[in-house]
């Protein structure tokens, strides 16, 4: 399925809405995952396929990510994340920012653009710090 920026957005606020559903593993059960698809279809499609229970778990299991790795970047000392301008990379910065990426290639969208899900994203799972120093 492809999924436009606005039906990212509508599929974000119904998992904001049933974040209470939200098991261990930060995951969500097949059943809110239909009645999501349910309601993607019911919003109307703006591209792509049809969106079903199986795209909208996919969806959620790449937003996650997305989500890991901007957690990452803001973990990051020396850059300063905005929802504007992402991880706002420059000159001076820019070496360090090549090396991050080796580790964490989803990170590159976020050079100097932010992620317009992220205050919905903290509000469904807050972010955890990882680490052996954790």
């Amino acid at each position: 399925a492809v999924w436009s920026e606005e039906e990212v957005g509508t599929y974000m606020q119904f998992l904001f809405n049933h974040r209470s559903e939200m098991g261990d593993g930060s995951n969500f059960k097949k059943k809110t995952f239909s009645a999501a698809a349910e309601h993607m279809e019911q919003s109307g499609r703006a591209s792509g396929g049809e969106k079903d229970w199986e795209a909208c778990r996919s969806k959620w299991q790449k937003v996650k990510k997305t989500y890991e790795v901007i957690g990452d970047i803001k973990a990051h000392t020396g850059w300063t994340w905005s929802n504007e301008t992402g991880a706002s990379i420059t000159v001076l910065n820019s070496d360090s920012w090549a090396n991050f990426l080796k580790k964490h290639p989803l990170a590159k969208p976020f050079h100097n653009a932010g992620w317009p899900h992220l205050d919905t994203m903290e509000e469904i799972m807050p972010y955890r710090a990882k680490g052996s120093l954790v």
